[in-house]
């Protein structure tokens, strides 16, 4: 597992809490520059389990701070629907977009559909804020589309890209679009793309801002010319240094949002809920530390104006029901074996797959063992794993190799999903052994964390609904929302 690059921005927070020490900027005038970081999927666990990771790692002198962790404001929030105590994203997302509970799988309307609900985004807008919304997963996923789309089901994925035209915020970015054409879509509206070209807006893969990019577009959208699968940023675990990180796509939101008026800006991390749903503990720790690296570049910017500017952190719901330490090994942990796995568990899986290609479909269980033993992989021999353990393998060599009812395939799709059994058990055998547990392939109920730092952070302490939050930012940005 790669040391993360851009950990030496944590320096920025040992500079920033210095100077504020635990002193409130005041919250007299409104805040000018607002960034709204959520990371999806995110709970208390997660940012545990990456804290005992970094901790572990040698040369890293035992900080174990993430660049959020020392926010002088925390608080918790509280993440059920309207009609389901257990959330999801669509809902969790219009929640702390537009102050409303709503229904599961809707975005940005009323529980039953019968009204549009308008975001913390829209309002910033209409009192003269720029706008910028990005994600490292697709712009159309539910967590971003709650900022400006108005759909029943969040996998209309085509008809919330329109909605982002509509909307017209000053920047949008992620890995790009699920269905910009309509191509899946019961009733195409045709090419987002056009439609934007004909309104003003600049659909690039560059990085790079300059002043033609500023001036002469009503709107910026960074996708990836090439993203990852489901058009989308790749895990942080699979980065090469050479992939584009939340971290880069915030720095050119600044750039462009950056002005004498102000911006409020959201950010979503929104693979750390993908890598928890798999049970990828590696892979969860790695996104919620790219996250990290995100919110670090807006605490560059905060030290610049640290009474003008409000960042606040928190999660839509928690998922996977993580925790450090599991029945196994009881008190004992060892998080650092994480370290061994390489890659994302999709990866991971594509891996074995074509491994089994070379084989014609059959390598012996022995070669596999060879294989997932590599430092590319895993590093676990096969000496090193539990009666238990390598029983689990076994049984999902059989799952992966053998010839198959459709019974069959049905059973083993329950046991291990849509990645390859062998991959699947590797990656529960490593968490177990790291002592790391997981509950469920879902999402939970529990209360999720909240960081704020600067103008008005004092009124993010305690226990507040998810409603709250984007209702208490508006109202340190001098306005109310519906």
């Amino acid at each position: 597992m790669r040391t993360p690059k851009l950990l030496q921005a944590l320096l920025v927070v040992l500079v920033t809490i210095s100077i504020t020490g635990c002193n409130s900027p005041t919250a007299d005038k409104p805040a000018k520059y607002v960034f709204y970081f959520i990371g999806d999927g995110m709970g208390v666990q997660h940012i545990t389990a990456t804290q005992n990771f970094l901790a572990s790692q040698e040369g890293h002198n035992g900080n174990n701070d993430l660049s959020f962790t020392k926010f002088p404001a925390t608080g918790f929030v509280e993440t059920f629907s309207q009609n389901r105590y257990i959330t999801g994203s669509a809902a969790a997302g219009t929640a702390l977009a537009t102050g409303h509970k709503t229904s599961v799988n809707t975005i940005g309307l009323s529980y039953d559909h019968s009204d549009s609900l308008f975001s913390i985004a829209h309002f910033a807008k209409q009192n003269g804020y720029k706008v910028g919304v990005a994600t490292s997963v697709s712009i159309d996923h539910a967590t971003p589309a709650a900022f400006y789309a108005h759909q029943p089901d969040r996998g209309m994925y085509h008809e919330i890209s329109h909605d982002l035209i509509s909307a017209g915020f000053h920047y949008y970015a992620g890995g790009g679009f699920r269905d910009p054409k309509g191509e899946r879509s019961v009733a195409s509206r045709g090419s987002i793309f056009s439609r934007g070209d004909s309104l003003g807006f600049l659909f690039t893969s560059s990085l790079n801002v300059d002043d033609d990019m500023r001036s002469n577009y009503k709107s910026v959208v960074f996708s990836l010319e090439s993203p990852a699968s489901s058009s989308t940023l790749k895990y942080q675990i699979d980065n090469d240094d050479e992939d584009i990180t939340l971290a880069q796509i915030t720095k050119m939101g600044i750039d462009l949002l950056e002005n004498p008026n102000g911006f409020f800006f959201m950010i979503e991390g929104g693979k750390i809920d993908w890598a928890a749903h798999d049970n990828d503990a590696a892979t969860t720790i790695m996104d919620v530390v790219a996250f990290s690296d995100a919110v670090a570049v807006a605490l560059e910017f905060y030290s610049k104006y640290p009474d003008e500017t409000l960042i606040v952190v928190t999660s839509d719901h928690e998922t996977g029901g993580l925790s450090v330490g599991n029945r196994e090994r009881k008190y004992q942990s060892d998080v650092s074996m994480l370290a061994r796995q390489k890659h994302s568990l999709e990866i991971l899986s594509e891996l074995v797959g074509e491994f089994k290609k070379q084989h014609n479909g059959r390598p012996t269980f022995n070669q596999l063992l060879s294989l997932l033993e590599s430092d590319e992989l895993l590093g676990l021999t096969f000496d090193e794993l539990s009666v238990e353990h390598q029983s689990w393998l076994r049984d999902a060599y059989k799952a992966s190799t053998a010839n198959q009812t459709e019974a069959q395939k049905k059973v083993n799709k329950e046991k291990y999903g849509s990645a390859d059994p062998i991959a699947v058990t590797s990656v529960k055998i490593l968490n177990e052994m790291a002592g790391i547990g997981w509950t469920t392939y879902s999402h939970t109920a529990s209360h999720v964390p909240l960081y704020a730092i600067g103008a008005g952070q004092d009124k993010f302490n305690g226990q507040i609904d998810n409603t709250d939050v984007p209702r208490i930012i508006a109202q340190v940005m001098g306005f109310t929302i519906d």
